[in-house]
């Protein structure tokens, strides 16, 4: 698929000019098509590719996804911005570009699905991209305008429909798409499938139980009752089918290898190929190897990774992993090799060397980043065994190694001719504010990125769909339907994958927890143990504001882990007195629609 999108798309720019998010909003441009509108209508693959090309569009939201949570923070002084305040308004670009963009995507969905011809598999699967589109809308906008075709008319009139009907129409549609199996059970080259289909069935149905048949009690105190557990049944009868009897086989390392995409846990991603892209590779990939972490510097320089400060762990964050737990090796790079300055070294040396040399043994470091739970004695003894490897020598960059912790944080420095270790304590915000004081995501590395100053070269494919996600899906909706064995064991069999101590009890896991927390948080209840365990699972996927959102959690835990930004309940509630739970509906989208009304809280 993915040679076969990149060039029809780019066969495309070169016949029309497309129609742009702005022209889709303000419908009553359409009654006249564009050459781009009519290239498409006569040309089925080019229309299918585009569909999925506008993915592309949604590869990267970090601002919407990320900030006003409890996991991420800016660094270095950097401001994260209204959405970590709460205190966005319609004109929001970050908002406004998101909502846009999965109108768009609806938009070209519909066009494929017409063009494709009932009952076809291009049908299916442009009904899918359409769902999925409004998937990401209502967990973001709560009930939006349901269109289900490809606007030709001047109509200026859609108003927003319920999001209880908008979930039934969502989940009937699906319904039909996997019942008809009219495409492959399986797909992990990016196309639509059945097990993706049942995945979003899964995820719409939790959420519908959640917005509709819960009640929020306290908004501070993140309580809620539940007024029916049916939908929650369904997420976890779908939860079920998607997963299929597939075990999480593979260690977390491997998953995430680059080498290893396509692998069976990625359910649905979204397609990127340096290889077989026509057009200029320097500029058209995604940033997200460069979101979640601190600065190391022009990597032209320093022979490092770009990263633009973006995203560092939380003090919460940082205590989320224990002992034992592989996900934090596999989530984040916590030894960057050093550098020697010849452009002909890298990258198998420097930072991508963790990826493109095989005797990292033998290479010199240049940071190493240690956990919260090791004791000072091991980590000065894997220093002392490894001090050759902290030699300055002629290498770029000055060693140093930081103990990542927001209760016993340090520095340790090296002398440059023998590579002994000096510690000095370092408090956490003390180390966040320094250049190279973190360590960052390894996720999304590209170890083919080119050594430059950008963050639009990687091309590593995007999970939307993910495997060990719908597991968690399945414990959340096993949980809230009262079957709380079942929930613990999709939960501890993500845990095995992990190495992670079994969790015997939900009220065993208060015990496992060692973040820092305040007294007006209460107690760690069950849903902040699947919360947590989503967390340490997912992180940097860009799910974490829905999943706070969705849980009623969302207040809670910016008072408790966000409150820099976030003191009170009264700075997340809007002038008409309502807590902003969703964000706001562009006002560009109300200017352009005469029967669209704003969120409450805006």
């Amino acid at each position: 698929m993915k040679k076969i999108a990149y060039l029809s798309f780019v066969a495309l720019l070169g016949s029309a000019t497309l129609v742009s998010c702005s022209d889709f909003l303000d419908t009553q441009n359409k009654s006249n098509a564009t050459n781009a509108d009519d290239y498409l209508k006569d040309n089925l693959e080019s229309t299918q590719a585009n569909a999925y090309y506008q993915l592309k569009a949604l590869s990267n939201n970090f601002e919407i996804n990320c900030w006003g949570t409890d996991l991420y923070i800016p660094v270095r002084g950097k401001d994260p911005g209204d959405l970590d305040r709460f205190a966005t308004t319609a004109e929001n670009s970050d908002v406004s570009s998101y909502y846009k963009n999965n109108y768009l995507l609806v938009q070209y969905a519909c066009l494929y699905a017409d063009k494709a011809g009932q009952g076809s598999k291009g049908e299916a699967e442009g009904h899918f991209l359409k769902d999925l589109a409004y998937y990401n809308l209502t967990q973001q906008f709560g009930g939006v305008p349901y269109i289900d075709h490809y606007v030709t008319d001047a109509s200026r009139n859609y108003p927003r429909m319920g999001l209880d009907s908008l979930y039934n129409t969502l989940e009937s549609d699906l319904e039909t798409i996997y019942n008809e199996k009219v495409l492959d059970a399986t797909n992990h080259n990016g196309y639509a499938s059945n097990q993706a289909v049942a995945a979003l069935l899964s995820k719409i149905y939790l959420a519908h139980g959640w917005d509709c048949n819960t009640s929020l009690v306290d908004a501070e105190a993140g309580t809620y009752s539940v007024k029916s557990t049916d939908k929650f049944q369904k997420a976890a009868e779908w939860a079920v089918k998607a997963i299929d009897g597939m075990q999480l086989t593979q260690t977390f390392e491997q998953k995430w290898s680059p080498s290893n995409e396509g692998n069976n846990e990625q359910i649905f991603s979204i397609q990127y190929d340096r290889a077989g892209y026509p057009g200029n590779v320097a500029s058209n990939g995604h940033g997200l190897q460069n979101q979640f972490g601190n600065y190391y510097g022009d990597p032209t320089k320093t022979g490092l990774k770009y990263s633009g400060s973006v995203g560092q762990q939380s003090a919460k964050a940082l205590r989320l992993w224990n002992e034992g737990d592989s996900r934090w090796d596999g989530t984040f790079m916590n030894t960057i090799y050093n550098w020697d300055g010849n452009s002909n070294s890298w990258p198998n040396t420097g930072y991508y060397a963790y990826y493109n040399n095989k005797r990292l043994d033998t290479l010199a470091i240049a940071y190493r980043y240690y956990p919260w739970y090791m004791t000072q004695s091991e980590i000065e003894a894997d220093l002392r065994e490894h001090k050759a490897q902290y030699v300055k020598g002629n290498y770029v960059n000055t060693p140093l190694a930081f103990v990542l912790d927001d209760q016993n944080g340090a520095q340790y420095t090296f002398n440059a001719s023998t590579g002994a270790a000096t510690r000095s304590a370092m408090t956490y915000n003390n180390i966040q504010n320094v250049v190279y004081g973190g360590n960052t995501v390894k996720k999304f590395d590209d170890p083919t990125s080119s050594q430059a100053n950008s963050s639009t070269q990687d091309y590593r494919d995007v999970v939307v769909l993910d495997l060990s996600d719908i597991y968690l899906v399945a414990a959340e909706a096993y949980y809230m339907s009262g079957n709380e064995p079942e929930a613990l064991n999709y939960i501890n069999a993500v845990r095995n994958r992990a190495g992670a101590e079994a969790i015997t009890s939900f009220a065993e896991y208060q015990s496992m927890v060692h973040y820092t927390r305040p007294t007006s948080f209460g107690s760690v209840t069950p849903i902040d143990c699947i919360l947590d365990e989503r967390a340490r699972e997912l992180y940097g996927q860009e799910m974490r504001y829905v999943d706070l959102r969705r849980t009623k959690q969302l207040v809670r835990y910016n008072l408790a882990f966000n409150s820099t930004y976030v003191s009170s309940v009264s700075e997340m509630t809007g002038t008409d007195g309502n807590i902003k739970w969703l964000r706001p509906i562009p006002q560009e989208a109300i200017n352009n629609n005469n029967s669209l009304t704003q969120n409450p809280g805006y």
